[in-house]
């Protein structure tokens, strides 16, 4: 048991913990830092999930089935969009329309609680395998589709950005791009808060 733990220790990985049963959270975040890893939370609802991923560079995901706001699968979904990770679901049961939706959501293992020890670490092994599995499989056209996509997001940001610094484009995006740093999040992800933020005043004033 030591030398498996000394192993799994070699790998230190940021982790996102999304439970709402504080309990629950607790003895995870403990049992993931007996392993080596750093928590990143935890977090006690799918939206604070889902904004820690935003403003994290995290490495695995392991969110809770059903939370407050908004579910463990549908945080995933949204996590997956901007930073695909590996997922591990946690669940207390087996509700079979829970599952149902999970199938078709970027999950790559399921633990049931309450999560020994002994299981975390393989569980994580195991995501991460299947992480890596999926993201060779991803079509290069779909991969190709999302660079395009965030491009354009960019480009319409970097737009208002000039017309409200009165900058050229290259100051325009190195804006951005310093942004992104300071704040530890993609450039896509700051574009687009970006152009909500003009939309909404936009609108306020139309």
């Amino acid at each position: 048991m030591d030398l498996y733990r000394g192993r799994v220790m070699a790998l230190s990985l940021r982790i996102l913990l999304a439970d709402d049963e504080s309990l629950n959270a607790l003895a995870l975040r403990a049992q993931l830092e007996a392993l080596g890893h750093q928590v990143v939370g935890p977090a006690h609802n799918g939206r604070d999930a889902v904004e820690l991923a935003r403003t994290n560079e995290i490495d695995l995901a392991i969110l809770d089935i059903q939370m407050p706001g908004i579910s463990g699968v549908d945080a995933a979904v949204e996590i997956s969009r901007e930073r695909p990770v590996p997922i591990i679901l946690l669940t207390g049961h087996s509700d079979p329309l829970d599952l149902e939706q999970a199938s078709s959501a970027p999950i790559f293992h399921y633990l049931v609680k309450p999560v020994s020890l002994e299981d975390l670490g393989p569980a994580i092994a195991i995501a991460r395998a299947r992480f890596g599995e999926w993201s060779q499989r991803r079509e290069p056209a779909e991969v190709e589709e999302e660079r395009e996509e965030e491009s354009v997001v960019i480009e319409e940001a970097t737009k208002l950005v000039m017309r409200a610094r009165g900058v050229s484009p290259d100051g325009a995006y190195d804006l951005l791009w310093r942004e992104s740093k300071n704040r530890n999040e993609p450039i896509g992800s700051i574009a687009r808060t970006i152009l909500i933020a003009g939309n909404i005043l936009r609108d306020s004033y139309s």
